[in-house]
């Protein structure tokens, strides 16, 4: 699956190398269809942003969106789990469901790192990788509210993987709540926010489309891990 390595490809902090093959990340999204439309009209003006905007620009702008504070964080178990020991074994957990599928990580990358996780996906048939995608699609679908309120550029490239995790992109109730909530960036807040509650998965962790026969828990990766196979 071409296009969730295309996707975690572009949340990759962006590199002169990066920018040397936009075109040709557009042309691969357009093989699958998977984005299309309105959303494939978004993800092309991001590409072209990549082109046209100074290489240590883009480097500034993403480093201000994805890693100051946690709210926008890339790093899944950070959201689930905080600095908990909860989060050194779910690591564990789903590095071996990496070796159980062939995917060895091949970075210095944390296992839970979006763009590796989306790396790992795009090894999968589509209706397993979907199946992963319904199980993070209420944190997927924060980030995104996260993003889009902002207007920031990188809210479009989350549009496929919440259609495929059953999530609905323009959740009002979820954009209110987002909007309602305090910046963490600020220098004030960088150490406030690590006290917060952690994010939880499950319809009512931000995805009302979501199976409504499963607990809201948080994410149960030895479980996936069993279907995965």
């Amino acid at each position: 699956m071409h296009t969730f390595k295309v996707i975690g490809l572009l949340l990759h902090y962006p590199d002169e190398q990066l920018v040397a093959h936009t075109r040709e990340l557009g042309e691969a999204l357009d093989v699958e269809g998977l984005v299309a439309g309105r959303c494939r009209e978004g993800f092309e003006r991001l590409l072209e942003r990549l082109r046209a905007r100074d290489l240590l620009d883009l480097q500034a702008e993403y480093v201000e969106t994805f890693d100051r504070g946690r709210a926008r964080s890339l790093h899944l178990f950070e959201h689930v789990h905080g600095e908990s020991r909860d989060r050194g074994q779910a690591m564990v957990d789903l590095q071996q469901v990496y070796r159980e599928n062939g995917f060895q990580i091949a970075s210095r990358e944390l296992p839970d790192y979006l763009p590796l996780f989306l790396e790992f996906l795009s090894t999968l048939e589509l209706e397993a990788a979907a199946a992963w995608l319904e199980e993070t699609g209420p944190l997927l679908a924060v980030l995104h509210a996260r993003l889009a309120e902002d207007g920031n550029p990188y809210a479009v490239v989350f549009e496929p993987l919440l259609a495929l995790a059953g999530c609905e992109p323009e959740d009002a109730e979820l954009r209110a709540r987002v909007a309602a909530q305090p910046p963490d960036n600020t220098a004030e807040a960088l150490d406030r926010v690590w006290m917060e509650e952690p994010v939880t998965f499950g319809p009512e962790g931000g995805c009302p489309s979501a199976r409504p026969q499963r607990k809201t828990t948080p994410i149960q990766w030895a479980e996936r891990r069993q279907q995965a196979r």
